[in-house]
């Protein structure tokens, strides 16, 4: 308990003397997004333009490898320098937070001479450990140092839907593995900031680290859980407050309510800038406190040489520069918030049927779930996937395996059409036989049904299987409206070339560096990774946006506000419900909330 006090008055201590903190994090997040990512983002699409790739995918990172060397070597020392930049960023604001702890004022010139020294000390194996450490260390969440470089590497949800979907021991054996990571972590928690702080050898770091942590490892969990938690319920209870002064507002208010929406949107932001800085400090100020406790926090190198450090009084010509960015950041603000509340969005986003099932009610990809989800949810389409066999027919089918669905051996593509027919699909507790794409596509037009036709493979050369596909079905799909989607990048360029009045989109599990450059007419996106940055992007380039697969009321509604062209879902009654709501209905306060959940 006594601890615990402790930490506490150190603490708040610590956050009344940090105003300099708050500089260097603002300093470093801006010149990050601002200035070294811009950079490295348009360094990285040079790159790849001039090897002749529009695109980074899937699809085209084997080819990288094997055949286009100076490409690999270029995008290496990319993510060399992007490294490098986390591992500058992550000394710069350790060390900051060590001279607050040491009450020693620096000057941000100092600070960063410091850091730059300690990038020209970088041993290699400091460099390897500190990848390794980052990679344990981020387990830890909310909790942990979070770089605005690697802020667009998630797990998209279908990749998590997909591993925790009714496996018990996948489950476990997930869970058990974070655990021990995040044990590990804080084991050699002391390892990396002992290298830069005190210059020890790799060796002597991680043995002194583990020694430390054995004794104080559930002090330093505890650290992280209160001061994490902490940070994370008073950001709730700001966010809540907030929304609900506007909701208060537009009852009792309604005239001023978009005026209050503006203001209360600045406050959200800062809020969320808050939330950034806090959980920033929150890693090195456990780190910092543990070191000073157990008293092996380093003295301030004799090489350090105070100098004397600006006044706080703004007078003059900086008073003046001061106060006019000030005034153009807030004008700035307002502007951008005005136009997010503001800004018109598609009333009426098209209704996708993921797979032809909803709420689980039939087998993917089926005959029987085609004629049940068309005439009683009427989708505007219903989403499918085609893959050819090795006798040239196509089959409805979505895994690359049989394994999954019907517990038969073989692929779709090494496998016949007779014996593709022989399968049977469950699922749901239901049985289903793999169709042709033949006759889904006749009892689609039966329906009057229009179709969005996923193409599937995993050969390299496609030349012949788009042409072959395009002979059969060309005239029916243009005829009867329905449109093309491939994740498989070639295929949606070969698909264009040779049909170019096809409706074909290109299907992007993850946004790494926005929009590709591609001739398709529309973009298919994973849903939890997106935004209504990428969208309006995507617009900019006259490209539409289908996203996958929301499945809940305000998942929907908040794909809907980014401005969603269309939506593929599991539960077309709940999207059905959704898309019948006015846009126009969406009050400020729920586009706040989109907002906040949504990060704009």
């Amino acid at each position: 308990m006594n601890y615990l006090k402790n930490s506490l008055i150190n603490t708040w201590d610590f956050l009344r003397s940090s105003d300099a903190y708050f500089r260097d994090v603002l300093l470093m997040h801006g010149a990050l997004l601002f200035l070294v990512i811009p950079i490295l983002s348009a360094s990285t699409k040079f790159v790849l333009k001039r090897g002749g790739f529009p695109y980074l995918s899937f699809d085209n990172i084997g080819s990288i490898f094997t055949d286009h060397p100076m490409v690999l070597f270029s995008l290496t020392v990319i993510l060399l320098l992007i490294l490098v930049a986390v591992f500058f960023e992550f000394t710069f604001l350790l060390l900051s937070v060590y001279f607050i702890k040491k009450q020693q004022p620096i000057s941000l010139k100092q600070l960063l001479r410091m850091t730059l020294l300690q990038i020209k000390k970088l041993r290699p194996m400091t460099f390897l450990f500190f990848l390794f450490y980052f990679l344990l260390v981020l387990p830890i969440g909310g909790l942990s140092f979070n770089s605005d470089l690697l802020a667009k590497i998630k797990i998209p949800a279908f990749i998590m839907d997909f591993i925790f979907a009714n496996r018990v021991v996948i489950i476990g054996a997930v869970l058990l593995v974070y655990v021990l990571l995040i044990y590990l972590g804080i084991r050699v928690i002391f390892a990396l900031p002992e290298m830069i702080l005190r210059d020890l050898p790799f060796r002597q770091a991680i043995r002194e680290s583990l020694q430390v942590t054995k004794r104080r490892f559930f002090a330093i969990v505890g650290q992280f859980v209160f001061i994490g938690g902490s940070i994370l319920l008073l950001s709730s209870i700001g966010f809540t407050l907030l929304i609900s002064l506007q909701a208060l507002i537009e009852r009792f208010f309604q005239s001023a309510s978009l005026y209050s929406a503006v203001f209360i949107m600045t406050f959200l932001q800062f809020i969320l800038l808050l939330n950034i800085i806090l959980s920033t400090v929150a890693i090195f100020y456990i780190i910092v406190d543990f070191m000073d406790d157990e008293g092996f926090l380093p003295a301030i190198p004799a090489s350090f040489r105070q100098e004397s450090i600006a006044s706080k009084k703004f007078l003059g010509f900086e008073g003046f520069l001061f106060t006019f960015i000030t005034v153009l950041f807030g004008v700035g603000v307002s502007l951008y918030n005005m136009n997010y509340l503001t800004s018109a969005v598609r009333a009426q986003p098209l209704t996708i049927s993921h797979r032809g099932v909803s709420n689980g009610k039939g087998v993917q990809n089926s005959l029987e779930a085609l004629r049940l989800t068309s005439e009683t949810y009427h989708p505007d389409y219903v989403e499918m996937d085609v893959q050819q066999t090795s006798d040239g027919a196509f089959i409805v089918y979505h895994d690359f395996t049989f394994p999954p669905l019907t517990g038969a051996k073989g692929k779709p593509e090494q496998s016949t059409l007779a014996y593709a027919q022989s399968l049977t699909v469950s699922e749901n507790g239901e049985t289903a036989e793999i169709p042709t794409f033949d006759a889904y596509l006749d009892l689609a037009n039966q329906l009057d049904q229009k179709l969005l036709v996923e193409i599937k493979t995993q050969k390299k050369g496609v030349d012949t299987l788009v042409q072959n596909f395009l002979n059969q079905y060309q005239e029916d799909l243009i005829a009867n409206g329905h449109i093309m989607q491939s994740l498989t990048y070639n295929v949606v360029e070969e698909l264009k070339t040779q049909a170019p009045t096809l409706v074909t989109g290109y299907i992007m599990p993850f946004n790494i560096i926005g929009p590709p450059i591609t001739s398709a007419d529309f973009l298919t996106m994973e849903f939890s990774t997106i935004n209504r940055n990428f969208i309006a992007s995507a617009k900019a380039d006259d490209k539409d946006v289908f996203v996958w697969t929301p499945n809940d009321a305000d998942a929907i509604s908040r794909m809907r506000f980014y401005g969603a062209d269309g939506i593929i879902t599991d539960q077309m009654e709940i999207l059905n419900q959704e898309v019948n709501i006015n846009i126009d209905e969406m009050t400020y306060s729920d586009k706040l909330l989109n907002f906040v959940i949504g990060v704009g």
